[in-house]
């Protein structure tokens, strides 16, 4: 007896899918143009693959096309069984809360290993990064409340609470790594 294995991937691609039917290639054309990897842990050779296993598994038909002079390309579209398999792992992730995992936190997890400088020197890098990405997200979330879609809006909005949180988290980080070396 297999096991059932639950894929964000698969269940992305099939909402993709369910929009209307594309090949894999234009798939992962819309992941990046629509800025997708931003917003869900998402590849290019998962969204193949993911095409690949849903086809055999019957989640998925398919249709060879050819588009102009590019090689004959699979046409995904969703069939009975991939709406079914959709809602399943809609129910699935909406029900199952997962651990938050920042890798920063190995990181401090890590820091009594190096010396003060070096500890300082990495927490001020994340603090660069984290609030490189706040600036990132700032811009973007007052253009997703003008044009982006409903879910573009709100996992932005998500992203900005959170890296807002991080912000003050490694600055509160950064004065206790400090006094802890006084």
């Amino acid at each position: 007896m297999s096991r059932k294995t639950y894929s964000i991937v698969d269940m992305v691609v099939l909402a993709i899918l369910l929009r209307e039917p594309m090949n894999a290639y234009r798939l992962a054309r819309f992941v990046e143009q629509n800025n997708v990897t931003r917003l869900v842990k998402l590849s290019t050779p998962a969204i193949y693959k993911s095409c690949k296993r849903l086809f055999e598994q019957g989640n998925l038909s398919g249709q060879r096309r050819r588009e102009g002079e590019a090689p004959e390309k699979m046409m995904y579209q969703v069939t009975d069984a991939g709406h079914e398999r959709f809602r399943e792992l809609m129910t699935h992730f909406a029900d199952t809360i997962t651990p938050f995992y920042f890798d920063i936190n190995s990181v401090v997890f890590s820091l009594d290993q190096l010396d003060y400088q070096q500890g300082l020197e990495l927490i001020d890098s994340y603090i660069t990064q984290i609030s490189t990405l706040q600036s990132w997200l700032i811009p973007h979330s007052r253009e997703a409340k003008a044009k982006a879609s409903f879910a573009s809006r709100m996992i932005v909005r998500q992203y900005l609470m959170i890296v807002d949180t991080l912000v003050m988290w490694v600055e509160e980080l950064r004065e206790e790594f400090i006094k802890q070396h006084n």
